[in-house]
């Protein structure tokens, strides 16, 4: 029975792809070394971003660049060593990113939605980057109070209403579940939906240009606590489904070479 489901697997796979992708033997060792990367990054964001920086809960946009400027002064060497440290974490949002945008790949037939996804990854990094980077300067320069609030909130604005290239690649990964185009789904359906979901949950972060009170302010309910819990909530829902996905590849790929062994 085992031979004969590995060989509708292999039917399974060879019906819509030629070449790497018919036979898909991952390495499972690197690709779970690269989803524990990106939750590595969620546990470094909560104790550089949230413990060390004191970005959690973040400060009022109404306070004044004195009363910010003071604060950095106070907390200045455990922000500088926070920011290092979530610059450090922050870029393993690439490495997180490869073993999805691998299984993209094996979703669809042309590489459409995969490329698009590759952008909006690399795009994300270099957001992702700079944010830390403004934060370390505010903390660097804490000398003028303008420039110190400066930074602060291009920081804040560089974390929150940069949130489209990370949506859309949500809506990228929704598209490629449902757009399957093997036999057997690679990823579950209900994966899809909950990507369109966490994408939408984003979208408050839009408005907070036009506040600096109230719920979609960049302290705010909606700007705020509502996008930052459901991305870094998605990374680790992603990142579970994902392992369980490798897993189940590397039990196919190890039958495989048994068979083919004997």
């Amino acid at each position: 029975m085992a031979t004969h489901q590995l060989e509708a697997d292999r039917t399974d796979v060879e019906s819509v792809h030629n070449g790497w992708l018919a036979e898909f033997r991952i390495d499972p060792v690197i690709t779970r070394i690269f989803v524990w990367s990106g939750l590595s990054l969620v546990l470094m964001t909560a104790v550089g971003f949230a413990w060390l920086m004191h970005m959690v809960p973040p400060h009022s946009p109404t306070d004044s660049a004195e009363q910010t400027l003071a604060w950095v002064k106070g907390n200045q060497t455990s922000i500088l060593i926070g920011a290092a440290m979530v610059t450090f974490f922050w870029s393993f949002w690439v490495t997180w990113g490869a073993p999805l945008i691998l299984y993209i790949r094996r979703m669809e037939r042309a590489p459409l939605l995969t490329f698009a996804s590759l952008a909006c990854v690399g795009g994300g990094s270099a957001i992702i980057i700079s944010i830390a980077v403004a934060w370390t300067v505010m903390a660097y320069r804490a000398e003028n109070p303008l420039v110190v609030q400066l930074f602060h909130d291009f920081g804040w604005f560089g974390f929150l209403y940069t949130w489209p290239p990370f949506g859309l690649f949500m809506l990228f990964v929704a598209a490629a579940i449902l757009r399957d185009v093997n036999p057997r789904p690679i990823l579950p359906r209900w994966l899809a939906y909950y990507n369109i979901y966490a994408a939408i949950a984003m979208f408050p972060a839009s408005f907070m240009g036009l506040f600096k009170v109230g719920p979609l302010a960049y302290n705010g309910v909606l700007a705020f606590w509502l996008v930052a819990i459901d991305f870094f909530l998605w990374m680790v829902v992603m990142s579970v489904v994902l392992l369980k996905a490798i897993n189940a590849d590397a039990r196919r790929t190890a039958s495989r070479s048994s068979c083919d062994a004997v």
